[in-house]
């Protein structure tokens, strides 16, 4: 197994792994540049790098051809370089992956071609990478596809998409005949990404004001979710409005309770981006990330999203920055924003 990186060779693009080993939202924001090359190299063989966690929602998705299931550990990189091996894997791109496993794997592997997704012009690998860093301001998605420009695609889409037979109704609850359902996802990532619970808790009175018949179901997978939806709870006073499906429910099962939702209301989470994939209505709260960025790229009458300049609070490390970015966002606006999608006039 040579230690070193292959000379680069575009002329060899025939089995290609694509790498989006990390979080819900990261590996559904990789899907257009998926789909872009299965479109326009319709026989490439392509195998889709996944977190072992997030395969569940991607298994049979049609664009692919095969999967590698990605776990983190010396012991699981080696199996994973076993398999790229045996699979003579002339191209990688590293769409969303976390350093150094992704250059280990990538070089051990053997491909020729490596390409990898970064803004930094001095990343201490760059040498093995066949583009160049990616500094502009530009969509996630663009930037994926900006890899791929290498390789001069016949076309390119910048539409999210899942399998096929997640795109229709779940049936995970109840629903009672003409009410309305809300979504809440009251987590995200990191805390000072979140929305306070006391805002999400004033606006759901509002909504419950003005709509007669309506209900909230509460999202989330984490203990730290589940102890905010307990909040919420307890702050809103009338737990019969509320589904509580946060921490009941699997990731293969959110694509179907997100298809029965009226409107999910949210951070900036994978939430999102899978419910933008299913072509929901969504109203996505941004303060300290980039909704230019990070925010719903397609459909775009059927999205409002709240971006306030937060930005003043990562000037401090990620564990030391606040919710005060997000406290930017003012009820009314958010309220304006749901009702108006919920009456199906969403406002400008």
């Amino acid at each position: 197994m040579p230690l070193f990186k292959q000379a680069p060779d575009l002329k060899k693009f025939s089995k290609i792994l694509v790498v989006s080993n990390s979080g819900l939202g990261d590996t559904i924001l990789s899907t257009p540049a998926i789909v872009s090359l299965r479109q326009s190299f319709p026989n490439l063989n392509i195998t889709f790098m996944v977190h072992k966690k997030m395969y569940p929602l991607f298994s049979g998705f049609e664009y692919v051809d095969d999967f590698v299931l990605y776990s983190s550990g010396f012991f699981a990189q080696i199996g994973i370089v076993k398999q790229l091996r045996q699979k003579k894997i002339d191209t990688i791109f590293l769409f969303h992956s976390n350093g150094p496993e992704d250059i280990f794997f990538s070089i051990l592997s053997g491909a020729n071609n490596i390409l990898k997704m970064t803004d930094n012009p001095n990343h201490e690998f760059k040498d093995i990478f066949s583009n160049k860093s990616n500094t502009n301001t530009q969509h996630d998605i663009e930037k994926k596809l900006d890899l791929i420009k290498l390789f001069n695609p016949k076309e390119t889409s910048k539409r999210m998409l899942v399998p096929k037979y997640f795109y229709k109704s779940g049936n995970f609850f109840d629903k009672e005949p003409s009410f309305l359902y809300i979504g809440i996802q009251l987590g995200a990532q990191d805390i000072y990404k979140m929305w306070p619970v006391d805002n999400f808790v004033k606006l759901a009175k509002r909504l419950n004001e003005e709509f007669s018949k309506i209900k909230f179901v509460m999202l989330g997978s984490t203990k730290y979710e589940q102890n905010l939806t307990k909040e919420f709870t307890l702050e809103f006073g009338q737990s019969d409005l509320i589904i509580d499906l946060c921490g009941g429910s699997s990731i293969q099962e959110l694509p179907g309770i997100l298809n029965d939702l009226d409107l999910l209301m949210t951070n900036d989470t994978g939430t999102l981006h899978l419910a933008v994939a299913l072509q929901k209505r969504t109203v996505s709260l941004f303060g300290p990330t980039d909704s230019e960025v990070f925010g719903p790229y397609q459909d775009s009458k059927l999205h409002k999203v709240i971006q306030v300049d937060g930005f003043f609070v990562n000037q401090k490390p990620k564990k030391l920055r606040s919710q005060k970015g997000m406290e930017l966002i003012n009820v009314d606006t958010v309220f304006d924003s749901a009702k108006g999608l919920l009456y199906n006039t969403p406002t400008n």
